[in-house]
C-alpha cells in the first residue's frame, strides 16, 4: 500500500490566528515521547462553540512539565490557568486533584503565534505565547422561573395554616 500526502493544510482547516478566545480547559496526563517514563499534564483548550468566536469547536494545546531541579510542575503555568478561575481552589492533595479540579473549568486564552522554522513551510503557525484570564460568558444554565411564578409556589392560604403560641414551644 502507497502513502502519499501532499504536506500542505486543507484550505477547509484554517489555522488559528491571534487572538483571545473562550475556552474550556481539559488536562490529563500524558507520556513525554523522548522518555515515556516521565510524565507531564497536557493541557487542552476546546474553543467554545457557544460563544461566537472564530474557530468554535478546535483545541490548542499547552504543556505543563516537571522540572527537574524540584520535580514540581511549572508552578508559574499552574498558577496562571488557577488565576483564571474565580474563586479558585488553591489547595489540592495531589497532581492528580489538581487535573480533576482544573477539568471543564472555562476561561480566555491569549494567542500569540509565529511561524514555523524552515522546517515546516509557511502554512503552519506554531503557539509561541499563551495566557490566561477568566471567562466573561459563564456557561448556559437553566433559566431561573420568573419572579411571579416563583413566589406563587410560596404563598399560603390562612386555612393552611397552623397557629402556635409561645407555651407550645418546647424551649
Amino acid at each position: 500500500m502507497a502513502l502519499n500526502f501532499t504536506g500542505k493544510n486543507d484550505s477547509k482547516y484554517e489555522l488559528i490566528e491571534k487572538g483571545d478566545y473562550e475556552v474550556t480547559l481539559q488536562c490529563e496526563w500524558a507520556k513525554k515521547k523522548n522518555d515515556p517514563s516521565k510524565l507531564y499534564i497536557n493541557c487542552k483548550f476546546k474553543i467554545r462553540e457557544d460563544v461566537e468566536q472564530s474557530f468554535p469547536g478546535r483545541l490548542v494545546f499547552d504543556s505543563i512539565y516537571q522540572q527537574e531541579n524540584t520535580g514540581d510542575y511549572n508552578k508559574t503555568k499552574i498558577n496562571g490557568l488557577l488565576g483564571a478561575i474565580p474563586r479558585a481552589k488553591l489547595d489540592f492533595e495531589d497532581y492528580d486533584e489538581l487535573i480533576q479540579y482544573l477539568n471543564g473549568k472555562n476561561m480566555i486564552i491569549s494567542i500569540e503565534v509565529e511561524k514555523a522554522n524552515q522546517w515546516h513551510a509557511d502554512d503552519r503557525n506554531v503557539v509561541k505565547y499563551l495566557s490566561y484570564r477568566p471567562s466573561e460568558v459563564p456557561m448556559a444554565t437553566v433559566a431561573a422561573p420568573a419572579p411571579a411564578a416563583a413566589l406563587e409556589a410560596f404563598v399560603l392560604n390562612e386555612d393552611d395554616m397552623t397557629y402556635v403560641d409561645d407555651g407550645d414551644l418546647p424551649f
